[in-house]
């Protein structure tokens, strides 16, 4: 069972900021798929809680350069 998560990423500005998040978020284990809004400043991030680790996703943005919290 997955479950969606939603994150407030004030920094996403441009369609290259949401392919990189995308491409960021995508790559940690347990995320199924990801969605990055940047007229909205939201990621949501749909995940199998038994596998992911949302603070392992919330550092690797923030590595990125996308600090993003709940």
């Amino acid at each position: 069972m997955t479950e969606k998560i939603t994150l407030v990423a004030p920094d996403i500005s441009c369609g290259h900021c949401e392919a990189t998040v995308k491409q960021v978020a995508s790559a940690q284990p347990g995320v199924v798929s990801v969605n990055a809004d940047s007229s909205t400043k939201l990621i949501v991030i749909e995940l199998d809680p038994a596998t992911a680790s949302l603070p392992a996703i919330e550092a690797a943005l923030a590595e990125a350069g996308y600090p993003a919290s709940k």
